[in-house]
């Protein structure tokens, strides 16, 4: 890939997550499958194949591009065949964008799902995070420029530039949305305004579109080929401006979709550290009958930074519950938050004989 990456200063402090939690997530799916060209079906295409889907989905589930240089890693992309769930060859559309039909013959594809069990426990092994398939959403709003005049990016003028952006978010394993610019976009904010990266109604558009983060980005179209912009990403409290450039669509979209997914990760992977020892105490009140108990305990277990939750005592209409999981107790509770599922309560409210670390309360049916 031609680009290069060019971080400016942090500018600014845009919200409070105290004050503003996360609007939504959302579950990405797919994260341990992947789809890889191949010239045949030879076993040596299979392998190499294999190898860089593995490659891909590692980065994808821990959010960090530079695991692949760990020997750990190293070792297990050599050996990618063994974590293979099962595969299959799919024959799909060549896209040509640049092409007037787009279309240009078929090409095979390696399909492979790889066993996820067997992906996290290598991530934990090595000591690297996980980063669970619930995820923040970005809502991504693109002004291209073409001589002299300026438009939002769309399917009709920028196929190569969409085609970009999904290519990549599934790549890194990103939820992003792009406005539907009707009418209501357009009396909101112009291309102009855009183009200056710093709109407060862009910005505002998280409630609309309910997004978690706001992605604004700018790109010229040179007459070489090449494309040339800036982008401003405004995150956890935070915003920031890089600049990009590259000689290809895909190569332009995939600087800034790198730099989204790891800022992400950051804030939302889970290292494989023990919280406590013995697990941590969460009260979970509004169980109310079995079917609630079920699906509390399978919900508690699904959560990624989550290795065991052991039931150690029922009493009416709640439940404690020890918490083996990985990670800082504040990430957990961070993780709670995003998905919404359970309502933190005061925990000082608590009057029973467990040291409570977390106290919650499950929605009533």
């Amino acid at each position: 890939m031609v680009a290069r990456l060019h971080f400016a200063r942090l500018i600014g402090i845009v919200y409070c997550l105290l004050l503003s939690p996360l609007a939504s997530a959302e579950e990405v799916d797919g994260l341990y499958d992947t789809a890889v060209k191949v010239d045949s079906q030879s076993s040596q295409d299979l392998t190499r194949a294999t190898r860089e889907g593995l490659s891909t989905v590692l980065v994808r589930v821990s959010g960090n591009a530079e695991l692949v240089q760990q020997p750990a890693i190293k070792s297990a992309i050599k050996n990618a065949s063994q974590y293979i769930k099962q595969f299959r060859y799919e024959k799909r559309p060549r896209l040509i964008a640049s092409e007037p039909a787009n279309v240009e013959g078929e090409q095979l594809y390696a399909v492979i799902e790889f066993e996820p069990k067997l992906i996290d426990a290598t991530l934990r092994e090595a000591g690297l995070p996980l980063w669970s398939s619930n995820r923040p959403t970005v809502l991504l709003w693109v002004v291209v420029a073409e001589g002299n005049k300026r438009r939002f990016a769309n399917a009709d003028t920028d196929p190569d530039l969409l085609q970009a952006i999904a290519a990549n978010a599934e790549r890194r394993g990103l939820a992003v949305k792009l406005p539907t610019l009707d009418l209501e976009d357009m009396v909101a904010v112009s291309t102009d305004q855009l183009w200056q990266l710093n709109h407060p109604r862009a910005n505002a558009a998280v409630e609309r579109y309910q997004t978690d983060t706001v992605l604004l980005g700018r790109v010229t179209r040179l007459t070489n080929g090449e494309w040339l912009g800036s982008w401003r990403y405004s995150y956890a409290g935070q915003t920031i401006r890089f600049d990009a450039e590259a000689t290809s669509a895909n190569d332009y979209i995939a600087v800034a979709v790198d730099e989204v997914a790891e800022r992400l990760a950051q804030q939302y992977a889970i290292a494989p550290v023990n919280i406590a020892d013995n697990g941590v105490l969460m009260r979970l009140s509004g169980i109310n009958d079995f079917t609630a108990y079920a699906r509390a305990i399978s919900y508690l277990e699904s959560v990624a930074a989550i290795r065991h939750a052991n039931v150690v005592s029922v009493e009416a209409d709640e439940i404690i519950v020890r918490l083996i999981a990985d990670g800082l107790l504040a990430q957990l509770e961070q993780s709670f938050a995003l998905d919404k599922r359970i309502q933190p309560q005061v925990l000082s409210s608590y009057q029973g004989d467990y040291t409570i670390a977390l106290d919650y309360a499950w929605p009533a049916p």
